[in-house]
Formats: structure tokens, C-alpha cells, sequence
């Protein structure tokens, strides 16, 4: 077959394509990222690039104006390769990882006061055969053990090769390294032995742990000393993954084409092996003392992570391949970590309530709360947990892209050029923008286009119904897709492009809160509450970090009560995974949190859909609800 290159601008990267590839699979293989909600289906017109050289077998489709065509524009999932070709990928559709780096050094530090980690290190004096005593080298370590108060101790076959050497290299005086397999379903059965590594030192006080979140969008690592319980600064990126779409339902589908599950698997552990290469500098040969790494992710990620198909998740009834998992070696993933690194990955509740709800609830103490608390994890899949000390439940609301920027018109993520705070002044029908990095604005973000809906319904340019009211503004004008307010102008914007907001831009937002809040009321009534029951809002995730939480009771998406009830926590699932990676204990009460929670299919809850209907409104139709 004919191969053409292409080169990618401003990445200045050329790759040879065949003829009728389209552009965003050869992205893909060059790892270059492309905006692409709906996974390449062509359907969310988020993949733009412009054509700036050569040509393209394309049409303008449902998503490009012809002037926009006849410029150049062009959607990467249905551009195909017809000859050489240069395509410039514009900040909008491009993916930004400036935040992790913030989000890293503002991040709290963690401590554990006792810390238990399923992996220790004993040292041990053992006698040298001798001709009146030529016992094996696994029995005379096994019989030292036993000494300590470890008993039958299983080995791995890695260490069992490197016993002899390290035994006669260091005169028997080695330091071996145990991790402990808890007993989880019969608590009086004890826990399980195995030893995964010797070492020729006689203890230094450092051997390590991972902690990993596999979130849809990023991941996060964190590097744990094991013997001090220290916790040293986590490191984040986007997950590779995203370039074959930007929710769970998409990598499902995605998964499902040839080679498909193999590409999402490599692309996320390719990830974590690059945030792993950031703390090489720091701590030089690091993995070398790596014994164990704890993993939290939704139950997609955790199918994709050890390249399992998903299929039957997003099939009804719903049923995951697993909701435990067994140990895992990670290097048998192709994690660049030694063999004997253990890897344990959090088990979720259902299809949709995964491990990293289990972490953060874990995280966030609500298992141990007096008070009712409800627990939200805002995005794509928004999860909320209801519950304290003496019961939870639990469901997955489909709230849709909008909160991540996503289904909006000029949506962006959290990056800089995201419009993220907004002031609208009534009086003189003007508005004052606030953008992410100080720079000129590209598009809005979920948390800002909270901020303008609120602001706008405060400022009568919004109606009940979401939509703008005529006379209101000079701003709001009759766009490709009806009304849209223009937020900024072209010549004021980084693309070159009016930044609009347009009505089903804010239909979007609607439908999305909606979910999240016809969620809450429905885990409450199944229980024979209401939401003035509710004590304490506990929200966590990256979306979190930067809502305004008057304005996002204002639209309806949280519930009324005083701001004072409201806490954010951060990467709560990470935070989990963390405490897990620190102490067995936390590992215990995870999988005791899981059998603890009740999942709801909200979809087959009588009632779910009629609150749902009724949340269709700013801030709802009943305005008792919101102190009206």
C-alpha cells in the first residue's frame, strides 16, 4: 500500500501514513493527541485541524461551515489520507497538561500514623551449611522466618533463583522482602506469606510503594516509602487513552474493533511507565525497591489496565467481567517495574461505581461518619454515595461531557485559554471574563460554564427554561444552531474565532445537572429520606477543585443548605489508593466498604425518571427545594 507523510504542527512530527488512513488514527500512532469525545464516530466535531499544506480526502459534513471548509478546516476522524499532507493542530482541540503540575503542588501532604503496608522487609542471620548441616536455602530461610512469627511462607520463583547468589554474596546475612495476601472473605483465616525478594543489605529503611489512580481522563502516580511512611509529591498526566475517546462508553466501544483493547491497554500503561521515569532523578533506582503498587480506577479502566473486554459492561444488565481482582505482577503488564512488584487493584461495587469510588470513599471517612453524608465524584460518569458508619448506597448518573467542557459548542477543558470564572453586570449589560493562565480566551470550561449560567440567570438574561431572554442583551444573537451570546469576539479570541454560548450549549448543562441532582433525590427516597436529611457534602475529583459552589447550587446542580456543609477533597481516589498502598488495614476496610454500599441502577429506580424530568429547569420546577 502507498504511504504519504504527514507532519503535525506545532509538534513538527511527520509520520507515514497509508492511503485512507484518516488523520486521527495516525495521530493516534504517533501518540500526538486530538480532541475526540465521541471516540472517532464522527459525531462531536471536536477533532479539528487545519490543513495547511497538501491535501486530504474530506467533506464539510454536519459540523464545519463551508467557510470554515474552504479554509482549511478539517475533523481528523473523517479527514483521510490522500497524499502528503501538513495539518496544524489548534489549541482547542489539543490537550493541555499544564494543570497537573499545579494541581501537584497544591496538593496536601498525607500521613499515616501507624503504617502497615502489605509488603515488609525482615532481616535475617542465617547459619552457613556446613557438612553436618546441609539443609536447602529455602528451608533454612523458612525455618529463620519461622522464628519471627512467619509461618509456611510461599516464595516467588524470581527470588527463589536469586536466593543462592544473594545468600553466599552477602555470608547469609540478607534482608528479605514478604508481602502478605489478606485474608478478606474469612476474617479468622490467616493472611498469606509469600516472598518476593532478597537483598544482600541488612535493612535501610527504604523500599517503596505506588499509588495509581486510572482516571478516564488522567493518572496520577505517587511514590510511597514503605518503612517511614513517607509520602512524596504525585505526579499526573492525561491518560493516553483519550485519543480514542473521552468516556467510558466510547473506550467500550472503541475496545471492541481490531486491536482496539490492545492499543487502550498499551496506551495506559504508557502512561503510567512515563510518570514513573519523572521520579527516576529524585530517587535514582527507585524500582529496584519497589514492591508493591496499589491501583484505583473505575471499572472500565480496571478491564482496560490488565486488557480485559469490557463489552458486557454497557450491556444490560450490566455485568462486569470482575469486581475483584486477583494480585497482579505489574511488569506482566509491561509496567516498568521489577517482577517482584505486586500490583492490587481496588474492587468496585458495580458496572458504573468503581474502584475509585470505593478509594475515595475510603478517603473521605464517610464509612466512619456519624452524620449522613453525601459523597459526589463530578464528571462524564458522576458518582454519588449517600450513607455513614451504619449504611451507604450508591449510584452512577449518565451526566454526559458537559462538565468536562464536553458537548459544548466552544467547550474546552480546564487549560489555558478556558474561560473559567464569569461577572455579568445587569445594569450596563456587560460581563467580565476570567481565563485560565491570563491569556486570550479559546473556549469555556465545565466550571466556567457554570459560572456564566449562573450569572446570567441571576441577571435575567436566562429564563427558567434555559433559554435567553429576548431584549436582554445586545450580545445575544441568532446563531448556526439558534440563539447564542457572544462572550468574546473574534479579534479578542486566541482562535480567530467568535467564543460563543449557545442554547444547547446550556440545554446540555441542564440535562447534566439534572442527573447528578434527580440522583441524589432518588438514593434518599429509596431510603425514606429527604434532602434536607443531608448533614454533610463531601465532593471530590479534579472538576471539583475549581466550582464555585453558590453558583453550582444556583443552576441545581447541589443541593441548597450552607456553603459551611460543603468540603472539597481532592483526588480522593488517589488519596485511597495511597492510604491502601500504606496500610493493610485500609486495604481490609476497602473491600469491607465495597460489601458495604448497595448499588442503584437508576434507570430501573421507580420514580428516577420523573425527578429527572423535573430537574429539567434552573434551578428546578419545585423552588422549595432551593429556598424560593
Amino acid at each position: 500500500m502507498e504511504t504519504f507523510p504527514i507532519t503535525f504542527l506545532p509538534d513538527n512530527q511527520t509520520i507515514e501514513a497509508e492511503a485512507g488512513e484518516t488523520v486521527q488514527d495516525v495521530a493516534s500512532r504517533g501518540k500526538i493527541h486530538i480532541n475526540a469525545s465521541c471516540g472517532g464516530e464522527g459525531v462531536c466535531g471536536r477533532c479539528v485541524v487545519e490543513l495547511r499544506a497538501g491535501s486530504v480526502l474530506a467533506s464539510a459534513g454536519l459540523y464545519l461551515s463551508d467557510e470554515d471548509f474552504a479554509k482549511g478546516i478539517r475533523l481528523a476522524c473523517r479527514a483521510k489520507v490522500s497524499g502528503p499532507a501538513t495539518l496544524f493542530i489548534p489549541l482547542e482541540s489539543r490537550a493541555d497538561a499544564s494543570f497537573f503540575k499545579k494541581a501537584a503542588q497544591a496538593e496536601e501532604v498525607l500521613t499515616v500514623s501507624n503504617p502497615d503496608p502489605m509488603v515488609g522487609q525482615t532481616c535475617l542471620i542465617l547459619d552457613p551449611p556446613t557438612p553436618d548441616d546441609n539443609r536447602s536455602d529455602l528451608d533454612r530461610v523458612n525455618s529463620a522466618l519461622a522464628e519471627t512469627g512467619i509461618y509456611d511462607a510461599d516464595i516467588d520463583l524470581s527470588a527463589m533463583r536469586s536466593m543462592p547468589s544473594v545468600l553466599r554474596k552477602s555470608d547469609f546475612k540478607v534482608t528479605v522482602s514478604i508481602f502478605r495476601e489478606l485474608a478478606l472473605q474469612k476474617p479468622e483465616t490467616p493472611d498469606f506469606s509469600r516472598i518476593v525478594a532478597f537483598e544482600t543489605t541488612m535493612g535501610d529503611d527504604n523500599y517503596y510503594g505506588l499509588a495509581v489512580d486510572v482516571g478516564t481522563t488522567s493518572v496520577w502516580v505517587r511514590l510511597i516509602n514503605l518503612a517511614t511512611g513517607e509520602v512524596k509529591p504525585s505526579v499526573g498526566d492525561l491518560n493516553g487513552q483519550i485519543s480514542f475517546g473521552e468516556d467510558v462508553i466510547s473506550r467500550i466501544v472503541y475496545a471492541g474493533r481490531k486491536d482496539g483493547l490492545k492499543r487502550l491497554q498499551t496506551r495506559v500503561i504508557d502512561t503510567i511507565n512515563r510518570l514513573l521515569e519523572r521520579y527516576e532523578d529524585a530517587f535514582p533506582g527507585y524500582r529496584k525497591k519497589t514492591f508493591l503498587m496499589t491501583v484505583s480506577g473505575n471499572t472500565t479502566m480496571a478491564h482496560l489496565l490488565v486488557g480485559l473486554d469490557p463489552k458486557n459492561i454497557r450491556l444490560s444488565p450490566y455485568v462486569p467481567l470482575a469486581s475483584t481482582w486477583p494480585s497482579v505482577r505489574a511488569s506482566f503488564l509491561g509496567i516498568n517495574v521489577e517482577p517482584h512488584t505486586v500490583m492490587k487493584i481496588f474492587p468496585s461495587v458495580s458496572s458504573y461505581v468503581g474502584g475509585d469510588i470505593v478509594a475515595g470513599v475510603l478517603a473521605s471517612g464517610l464509612y466512619k461518619r456519624e452524620e449522613l453524608t453525601l459523597f459526589i465524584d463530578v464528571g462524564t460518569n458522576g458518582e454519588i454515595v449517600i450513607g455513614n458508619q451504619d449504611w451507604m448506597t450508591c449510584a452512577a448518573c449518565s451526566a454526559g461531557p458537559a462538565f468536562e467542557g464536553g458537548g459544548v459548542r466552544c467547550g474546552m477543558r480546564a487549560a489555558p485559554g478556558a474561560i473559567e470564572s464569569f461577572l455579568y453586570e445587569p445594569a450596563n449589560k456587560r460581563h467580565h471574563l476570567g481565563v485560565i493562565g491570563g491569556v486570550s480566551p479559546s473556549g469555556v470550561c465545565g466550571s466556567g460554564l457554570i459560572n456564566i449560567v449562573a450569572e446570567f440567570f441571576r441577571g435575567g438574561v436566562l429564563s427558567k427554561q434555559g433559554k435567553f431572554v429576548e431584549g436582554s442583551s445586545p450580545l445575544i444573537r441568532e446563531g448556526e444552531d439558534g440563539l447564542e451570546y457572544v462572550l468574546a469576539p473574534a479579534d479578542l479570541s486566541a482562535g480567530g474565532h467568535d467564543v460563543v454560548i449557545t442554547e444547547i450549549d446550556i440545554e446540555n448543562l441542564i440535562r447534566a445537572k439534572g442527573a447528578m441532582y434527580s440522583g441524589y433525590q432518588t438514593l434518599l427516597e429509596s431510603v425514606g429520606l429527604e434532602m434536607g436529611d443531608i448533614e454533610k457534602v463531601i465532593i471530590a475529583g479534579g472538576f471539583g477543585r475549581s466550582l464555585n459552589i453558590e453558583n453550582a447550587i444556583a443552576i441545581g446542580l447541589l443541593p441548597y443548605m450552607p456553603v459551611d456543609r460543603f468540603a472539597y477533597i481532592g483526588n480522593s481516589s488517589l488519596t485511597g489508593s495511597t492510604l491502601a498502598a500504606l496500610s493493610g488495614t485500609m486495604w481490609r476496610q476497602a473491600f469491607e466498604i465495597k460489601e458495604k454500599m448497595t448499588n442503584f441502577e437508576l434507570s430501573d429506580t421507580p420514580g428516577y425518571m420523573d425527578r429527572y424530568i423535573a430537574s429539567q429547569f434552573i434551578p428546578h420546577t419545585d423552588a422549595s427545594l432551593f429556598g424560593q
